[in-house]
């Protein structure tokens, strides 16, 4: 072999990332990252298990794994070449940090003799990423011996593990390789020491399961569902609220509205009070998931003082309301299935209070008879396909469907919802359509510009994802904010129009496309299953649509104590 040190290092360090589950990779094509591109693209060919993508541009692969690790809860490797492009994968890593997605990135670097002293493509890429990576760590591939090579095998298992382990997060492992990077092709891989680390689960002490079970008996007990960051305990949570009759206020993205005791579209009774008539007011509140969409729950939540239980082995105490005062750091499943075991029905009353005030909600709604940005939240939770996914921007499209999507057949939704931002959205959506099935993304204008390249990878990957592109012509959410005083600068600073011709982004890439302006428009074109749908909207229609509905919800509800 010419090249044999760099070629079975690299080998190790692949055979380790799949040992422990790795089977997706995402490469940005590059120089430095030569060796560890061809070695990965080898292994695929010969394991039919894996799977491979190419993105281009290093932002919109980041997305785009983090969309297949959310969306599949499995780690996924990303890989680059030295200097910025390293630096694109921030975005993604920030969210993955905090939304726990494993992601594990591999960095290759130029040699320590080439950083810091004016070689072309080199950054200082220790600890690139700081504090929004669990772990950075430098791997030696080219240097010989068996204890590296050993420890190369281990710490590739080890980040994975890391990653994986609770709370979970994306890593780092930085390969700085010096030139010729050319590995030996056709090479069997060496086998490797594996690692075995067997399931384990957090589970209260049997003392302290007492004692909560105690605490919730004969109680008004509200239970808050978040973003969900892991299924495995959605059913159970499901039954726990049925028996024991506690409401159970579910975010959009908690996907469990439309079943059981679940009351949906509550961000809109806290829209229209600040405070719970009495019929509704808890004794306890315990929240799963992660921060809820709805800003007014959680300004509800800061002025509580009744107990709230904050439940997960993740969650790290992760509540701006600080309302939280007892921490329940257990696995969600195991601690639900217990209190399904030992608590009994409860009285059904303040359930049925809830109940009634979630349908008192929904006369209110606006039945559609034209076409706009609540409507089409409102059609699409119609007519999307039972056992689809919708992924959602962040901005106006999350607040909408926080408001008006009921549920009404079984889906799983989507959005980034840790750090919040409008960039990568198209490529998180392209990464959660590697699943195949039917995938819908709804999208703002601006959204989608600070994204366009997320589209190549549908394209070059033939991915089923159907786009619904609001087009407002600029920062639809702005209007609702205090800086639409600012009317002088408005348009400029914030409005900030793009008269983005979406028909030729559609062409660019090979999409089918058509502009809807009715509701019968919208509806066809979903069931005609068009790739790229465009609906428009007024910035200032939407504002007065929006307000028209929460002073209306005001008024019917003024009268409660």
């Amino acid at each position: 072999m010419q090249n044999e040190t760099l070629t079975l290092n690299t080998h190790r360090l692949i055979s380790g990332l799949i040992a422990q589950g790795v089977h997706q990779f995402v490469i940005s094509p590059g120089s430095r990252s030569t060796p560890v591109a061809l070695l990965i693209a080898e292994r695929v060919q010969q394991q039919p298990a894996l799977r491979l993508f190419v993105d281009v541009d290093e932002r919109s692969a980041a997305f785009f794994a983090l969309g297949m690790a959310k969306t599949q809860q499995v780690p996924v490797a990303l890989v680059c070449t030295s200097g910025t492009a390293a630096a694109e994968y921030l975005p993604a890593l920030a969210e993955a940090r905090l939304l726990h997605i494993p992601l594990i990135v591999l960095t290759t670097d130029r040699p320590l003799e080439l950083t810091n002293i004016g070689a072309p493509q080199a950054i200082d890429q220790t600890e690139l990423y700081g504090k929004q990576v669990k772990q950075s760590q430098r791997l030696e591939l080219q240097q010989p011996g068996t204890t590296n090579a050993d420890f190369i095998a281990f710490q590739s298992q080890r980040s994975v593990l890391t990653a994986m382990a609770l709370p979970r997060g994306p890593i780092q492992l930085n390969l700085p390789l010096r030139k010729p990077l050319l590995p030996d092709l056709g090479v069997t891989p060496p086998q490797i020491k594996t690692v075995t680390v067997p399931q384990a689960t957090v589970a209260l002490a049997p003392t302290a399961l007492t004692e909560l079970a105690g605490q919730l008996q004969g109680k008004r007990v509200l239970l808050i569902a978040g973003p969900e960051e892991d299924s495995a305990y959605r059913a159970t949570l499901l039954a726990l609220s049925q028996k024991c009759h506690w409401p159970l206020l579910a975010d959009s993205l908690a996907n469990l509205r439309g079943r059981g005791a679940v009351i949906s579209n509550f961000d809109l009774l806290f829209q229209a009070r600040t405070t719970l008539p009495a019929a509704l007011q808890p004794d306890v509140i315990i929240r799963f998931g992660s921060t809820p969409v709805s800003a007014p729950l959680m300004t509800w939540l800061e002025q509580q003082t009744v107990p709230l239980y904050l439940v997960g082995a993740q969650r790290q105490m992760a509540d701006y309301s600080r309302a939280t005062t007892h921490v329940l750091a257990a696995d969600e499943q195991l601690l639900l299935a217990e209190l399904l075991a030992v608590m009994p029905a409860q009285d059904a009353t303040y359930l049925a209070n809830w109940q009634q005030y979630a349908q008192r909600l929904q006369t209110k709604l606006t039945v559609p008879t034209e076409l706009n940005e609540v409507t089409s939240v409102q059609v699409l939770d119609r007519l999307l396909p039972a056992t689809s996914r919708l992924f959602i921007s962040n901005s106006m499209p999350i607040r909408d469907v926080e408001d008006f999507y009921s549920g009404q057949a079984v889906r799983e939704l989507y959005c980034n919802r840790g750090a919040n931002g409008i960039d990568g959205v198209v490529s998180t959506a392209a990464g959660m359509a590697t699943l195949g099935g039917a995938n819908y993304l709804l999208i703002g204008d601006l959204a989608l510009f600070h994204d366009m390249n997320g589209l190549m990878m549908l394209r070059r990957y033939q991915l089923p994802l159907t786009i619904v592109v609001i087009n407002n012509n600029g920062g639809g959410i702005f209007s609702f904010l205090p800086q639409a005083a600012a009317t002088d600068y408005f348009e400029d600073l914030f409005g900030t129009p793009q008269a983005l011709d979406l028909a030729q982004v559609a062409a660019l890439y090979q999409r089918s496309y058509q502009k809807v302006t009715t509701l019968v428009e919208f509806e066809q074109a979903l069931q005609m299953q068009v790739q790229f749908i465009e609906v428009i909207s007024q910035r200032a229609d939407n504002l007065q649509l929006h307000r028209r509905l929460v002073s209306c919800l005001k008024q019917e509800l003024s009268g409660d104590d």
